[in-house]
C-alpha cells in the first residue's frame, strides 16, 4: 500500500543550495564506486584547493563505503578528518547535512567515538556563535537525530524560531519525534532503522516525543509522525499487537490533524488507508489448501 506523497518530501536538506547540478547526495553516491587512484586523485586536488566542496562530497562516499573493506583504519581516519573539516569551515553546507558526514559514538558499522567527540564540540560551538543560522542549526540536527535526540530537537526548535514560515522544521520534528517514540538508534544505508533499543522506546525521549505531538497542531508534523510510526513501526513490531498500537497511535495522529487542519482534504484518504492497513493486519493469513 503506498504510503502518503508527505514520506517521498527530502528528509533532511537544511536550506537547499546546489554546489553543482548533482546535489550533494548524488556527489556521495558517485564517489561509492571510485577507485583507489580516482579517490587519491581528489585527495590531491584538495591539497590545491580545500575549498573545493564537490571533491569532499564524492570523498565523503568513498570512505563512507569503503568502511568495510581492507584498509578499514585508514578509511576512518580520512572520513573523519573530512567531516570535522566540513564542521569547522561549512556548518552551513548542504553538504554536511548528508548522512555520510554523519559520526556515530554506537549503534553500527561506522563507529567512532572518538570522532563524534570532536564533532560534538564543534558543533556545540556552532549553535552558541550561529544562533540565527537555520541552516547550521538543521545539519546540528541531522547528525545528532539518533545520537542524542534531544540536541537534536533543540536545534530544530532554534530553527523553527527563526524561520516559522518554513515547513522544513515541522517535517523534521515530526520525524524526529516518531524515530524516538520507536527507539530507533541506528539507520542503514537506505535510511530505515537497523536497530531499535527497547528501553529507549519506553524511556524519558519517547514520553517526550509522545507528549510534544499531542500538543502539536501543525498537519504537517502530525502527518509525518504517523506515517513513520505506520511504516517503519509495523515493520519493526515483533507482534501483531504492536503493529495495531502503532496503527493506532498513527490514526490519533491524523485525527489531530483534522481537527487542526479541517479544510485539508488529505487527512480522509489518510485515515482511510490506515483504517484498511489495520484491517489487514488483524485478518488471519489465509490457510494453505489441503
Amino acid at each position: 500500500m503506498a504510503l502518503p506523497l508527505l514520506l517521498n518530501l527530502p528528509l533532511f536538506g537544511a536550506q537547499a543550495r546546489p554546489l553543482t547540478i548533482l546535489s550533494p547526495e548524488q556527489l556521495a553516491q558517485q564517489g561509492a564506486n571510485l577507485s583507489q587512484a580516482a579517490a587519491q586523485e581528489l585527495e590531491a586536488q584538495l591539497e590545491k584547493n580545500p575549498e573545493d566542496l564537490t571533491a569532499r562530497a564524492k570523498l565523503l562516499g568513498y570512505y563512507w563505503y569503503q568502511w568495510m573493506r581492507p584498509g578499514e583504519a585508514a578509511a576512518k581516519a580520512a572520513r573523519r578528518r573530512h567531516i570535522l573539516w566540513l564542521i569547522e569551515h561549512h556548518p552551513d553546507s548542504p553538504v554536511v547535512g548528508i548522512e555520510e558526514a554523519v559520526l556515530s559514538d554506537a549503534g553500527n558499522s561506522l563507529v567512532d567515538p572518538e570522532g563524534y567527540q570532536q564533532a560534538r564540540q564543534l558543533w556545540l560551538s556552532h549553535m552558541q556563535s550561529k544562533k540565527g543560522n537555520a541552516a547550521v542549526l538543521g545539519n546540528v540536527a541531522k547528525f545528532f537525530q539518533l545520537s542524542d535526540k534531544d540536541l537534536a530537537e533543540s536545534a530544530l526548535l532554534q530553527a523553527r524560531a527563526v524561520q516559522p514560515e518554513n515547513g522544513e522544521w515541522d517535517w523534521r520534528l515530526g520525524y524526529l519525534y516518531a524515530m524516538g517514540i520507536l527507539g530507533v538508534d541506528a539507520l542503514g544505508v537506505n535510511g530505515q532503522p537497523t536497530s531499535v533499543d527497547p528501553f529507549a522506546a519506553s524511556g524519558p525521549v519517547a514520553t517526550k516525543s509522545r507528549k510534544a505531538l499531542a500538543q502539536s497542531s501543525s498537519g504537517t508534523m502530525l502527518a509525518v509522525a504517523a506515517s513513520i510510526l505506520w511504516r517503519y513501526g509495523t515493520m519493526l513490531a515483533p507482534s501483531e499487537k504492536g503493529k495495531l498500537d502503532y496503527i493506532d497511535d498513527a490514526i490519533k495522529l491524523i485525527q489531530q490533524a483534522k481537527t487542526a487542519e479541517p479544510a485539508n482534504p488529505s487527512w480522509p484518504q489518510f485515515l482511510a488507508q490506515l483504517q484498511a492497513f489495520r484491517i489487514q493486519v488483524m485478518s488471519p493469513a489465509p490457510k494453505p489448501a489441503k
